[in-house]
This record gives C-alpha cells, sequence and structure tokens, in this order.
C-alpha cells in the first residue's frame, strides 16, 4: 500500500465513535475501492473533513459544517468548514458576554433581570463567589484558551467555599469542562444549570461533547432529526434512487454527479454519519435501520 493509501485507510481508526471497533467490512471495503479509484488531491482533503472526533454532532454548527462537506463534494474542492471542536459562533459569544457579565454583577448586588436572578435566589457570600468565579470564567473565553485557562487556575487557587471548590477543583469540574468547551450547544442551558445550582446550593454539573447528545431530543430535536434525514438522503443517492423529498433535491444538488470520486466521497461520508447515529440509537434507546454499503 502506498503511504497515501495508507493515509486513507488509517484516518478510520479514530472515526469518533468506538474506534478501533468501527474498522469494519464497510470501511475495508471503502479502504480497498482507493486501490480501484485515482482519488484526486482534494477528494483526500474533502474526506479528511467529514466527521469524527473534532467534528461531532455535539458542536454549535455541526449541521452547518456538514452541508459545507456536502457543498465540497459537488464543487470538487476542499474548503473551510465550520462546526469543529473550539468553533464558537459570534452570536452565541454576544450572549456569553452578556451572561458572563449578569453573573458578575448579580454577585456584586444580588440584582438579576429575567430568569438569571431568579435561578441564582437571595445573595449569599458563598452564592455571590460561586456566581462571581462563573461569570469571569465565561467572560475570559471570549480572550482565548490562556486567559481561560489563568482565570480557572486563579479561581482554584482563592476558592474559599465548597461551592466554589466544586466548581473548579477538579479537571472534570463543571466550569472547566463548560471553558474547555465552549463549542457544545448545551452551552447557554449549562449556564442556566449553573445558576440553578448556585441558587440551591447543590453540586454543579454540566454536559458538554459527547454526553450533551443525551438531551438533544428535548434541547436541539431538529439536529437529530436532520442528521437522520441527511443520512437517509445520502443513502438513497448511494442506491441510485429518485429524490423522494425536497431535502433529498438539495442534498442531490450539493454532491453533484454519480462518478466513482463522488460515489467514494458520499459512502465515506454515509459512513461517518452511520457510526455516529448507532451511537445515538445506544444513547436514546432507540433502533433504526442503516443500508448496508456491502
Amino acid at each position: 500500500m502506498k503511504v497515501a493509501e495508507r493515509r486513507i485507510a488509517e484516518w478510520w481508526e479514530a472515526p469518533g465513535i468506538e474506534g478501533r471497533e468501527a474498522f469494519d467490512e464497510e470501511v475495508l471495503y471503502l479502504n480497498s475501492l482507493v486501490e480501484e479509484i485515482s482519488l484526486p488531491r482534494w477528494a483526500i482533503l474533502v474526506r479528511d473533513r467529514m466527521p469524527r472526533w473534532g467534528f461531532e454532532p455535539c458542536s454549535h454548527r455541526f449541521l452547518e459544517g456538514l452541508e459545507q462537506v456536502l457543498a465540497m463534494i459537488g464543487a470538487g474542492r476542499a474548503g473551510p468548514r465550520c462546526g469543529g471542536c473550539g468553533d464558537l459562533p459570534l452570536p452565541i459569544q454576544r450572549k456569553l458576554d452578556l451572561v458572563g457579565r449578569a453573573f458578575v454583577k448579580w454577585a456584586e448586588d444580588g440584582k438579576g433581570s429575567g430568569s438569571l436572578g431568579k435561578l441564582l435566589g437571595t445573595r449569599t457570600p458563598e452564592r455571590a463567589e460561586a456566581a462571581r468565579a462563573v461569570g469571569e470564567v465565561v467572560l475570559a473565553i471570549g480572550e482565548g484558551p490562556a486567559v481561560v485557562d489563568a482565570t480557572l487556575d486563579r479561581w482554584a487557587e482563592r476558592a474559599a467555599s465548597p461551592l466554589v471548590r466544586s466548581l473548579v477543583d477538579k479537571e472534570e469540574s463543571p466550569l472547566i469542562l463548560l471553558a474547555h468547551h465552549p463549542c457544545a450547544y448545551t452551552l447557554l442551558w449549562n449556564m442556566d444549570r449553573l445558576a440553578h445550582s448556585i441558587g440551591n446550593e447543590e453540586p454543579p454539573s454540566v454536559l458538554v461533547c459527547i454526553p450533551a447528545l443525551r438531551v438533544a431530543p428535548k434541547l436541539d430535536p431538529e439536529r437529530i432529526f436532520t442528521l437522520r434525514a441527511i443520512g437517509g438522503s445520502l443513502a438513497r443517492w448511494l442506491q441510485d434512487e429518485p429524490p423522494g423529498t425536497g431535502l433529498d433535491e438539495r442534498v442531490y444538488a450539493l454532491v453533484g454527479p454519480r462518478d466513482p470520486v463522488r460515489r467514494w466521497l458520499v459512502a465515506s461520508l454515509y459512513k461517518t454519519l452511520k457510526l455516529w447515529q448507532i451511537h445515538l440509537d445506544r444513547v436514546l434507546g432507540e433502533k433504526h435501520d442503516y443500508l448496508s454499503l456491502i
């Protein structure tokens, strides 16, 4: 196997779900096609942008990034793709700034408008310290990883109350998880969870990354529906079926004609989405049928 072909095959070793266990017969089949198709460099670059670790359904803009990958297949060239780890859309950053300042203000005077003030409850010294910690760390997110880490370290050293220590004293503490994974679509929901925990002086917790998918049916059902619908459209395209829905029409138009290179790309993309959907089935206790590529 040539170096380029080995790189293509090894890409599947960490597809995002189950690690090497995902290196199954379908992946072996896709890899075998590489020996039959003269893949242009753009096709390899597009495949590198498909979902796996670093580009996951828990991201704010996963679906937008997925649409960009579909468009790359049709255009025959790789390009920028949003929705990766660390991707924080500007509208979310703006809201995050507002929430961060609201936490700090409440810590100072106990006054808060809207739901935040109600969730935090009556101001006490311990709650005020916890709210200030949350606010300062959240505001640091917009300034970059170095400022985030410095802010977290400062709070880990100065935390006086058990409530604040529970936010920052361990690697998996809620504020550390939230600050290091602001790309999770649950970001603003997690802020409400932290406010509720502070107001009730309960152990705080957040859901980010793959665990955040457990609440997707409640928080963002369209995220799951659209992921499954796109997978279905790709399956029909691979089977040479005519488009049956408006979404099918759109997906077919994006990926372009059925030539060997695009068939390999669409089959590879379908496989990555299939792996994520099977994972979602386990998380949500559901069962769906999926196209076999063999």
